[in-house]
């Protein structure tokens, strides 16, 4: 089952158009045998071919492990992206795939109260897996999902089973979800998770704020970049081995930062999850916000992703 330490050999059992963009696929264990177990809102990391090089892809598990020797993931093509989503729908069943085992950043909450589920787009796919877990175990839950269409929405009928509702806002934000009135009633032990596309996991976690829900009842993932945060200040950066310094300012990439002052710096993911872009710190403090390191290794502060993490001194001295 395994390809070298902790790589799982993974073949493609069955591959299933969910809407003309997104497509789903279950995957079993290309030599036979069980699978890691995983919870509610893990995610595989998968070596996919892009530009000729291998990159890593992380994609949200659908189904709750339920002892079966298999996984199934969904897959938003990507057209301005960079490969990945492409290799992945020209897929067939019988290939083989590499993947890292399932790992959770984004886990499910239960308080006293039922946890508030939120997704928009392809982001209900660790959503999806919350709600199947939870419906499994009797466990209340109210579930929301917005999309651009009916005809754009994955697993429309298996949400609304789970009694979902579902808004289609024709990609206008003010005619999708009232997220004041979602949102308007904080109680302690009630959990709100939120996964979907950049700008609606921040209107959701800034009006959650807003709002008076505590920070740690407040959790979401992101599939590309890192939200905004409040107090985020532009700071500086000196690379070490160009001898450049460059400003960047809140809302900017270091990562772009990067790119435009033409220093070549290695990346793929974009999201802090595959670990390519990161780089030395000689000295400053990282604000971490990838999914990469490890706790042990963000404490050490000797290394930052720069396509999400940002800074909490005024100055970081990269090695770079």
């Amino acid at each position: 089952m395994t390809q070298g330490a902790d790589i799982l050999a993974l073949v493609v059992a069955s591959v299933t158009p969910l809407t003309p963009a997104i497509k789903a696929f279950v995957l079993r264990p290309a030599n036979g045998g069980e699978l890691p177990p995983f919870a509610p809102g893990a995610h595989l990391s998968v070596s996919v071919q892009v530009a000729q090089s291998s990159g890593q892809r992380a994609y949200s598990l659908v189904r709750p492990h339920d002892g079966s020797s298999s996984y199934e993931i969904a897959v938003l093509h990507e057209p301005e992206g960079s490969g990945g989503s492409a290799w992945m729908h020209g897929l067939v069943p019988g290939a083989v795939l590499a993947a890292h085992p399932p790992r959770n950043d984004f886990a499910l909450h239960e308080g006293a109260l039922p946890p508030l589920l939120v997704a928009g787009g392809i982001g209900i796919t660790p959503l999806l897996c919350m709600a199947r877990a939870l419906a499994a175990e009797g466990q209340a839950f109210d579930f929301f999902y917005a999309t651009r269409s009916e005809e754009a929405t994955a697993y429309l009928a298996d949400v609304r089973a789970l009694g979902g509702t579902v808004v289609h806002d024709g990609g206008d934000p003010a005619r999708g979800l009232d997220l004041r009135a979602l949102l308007a009633a904080p109680q302690s032990g009630r959990h709100l998770h939120v996964c979907g596309p950049r700008g609606m996991v921040q209107a959701v976690v800034d009006t959650a704020r807003a709002q008076g829900w505590p920070e740690n009842h407040v959790h979401f993932e992101l599939f590309a970049g890192a939200l905004a945060e409040a107090g985020d200040t532009a700071f500086e950066v000196r690379t070490l081995r160009s001898g450049k310094t460059l400003a960047v300012a809140p809302g900017q990439s270091l990562l772009d930062v990067l790119i435009a002052a033409g220093l070549d710096p290695m990346y793929d993911c974009r999201q802090g999850d595959c670990g390519v872009c990161v780089v030395d710190v000689v000295e400053g403090v990282p604000d971490h916000r990838d999914h990469n390191l490890s706790p042990r290794e963000k404490a050490g502060g000797k290394t930052l992703c720069t396509c999400v993490s940002r800074a909490k001194t005024p100055h970081l001295v990269l090695d770079i």
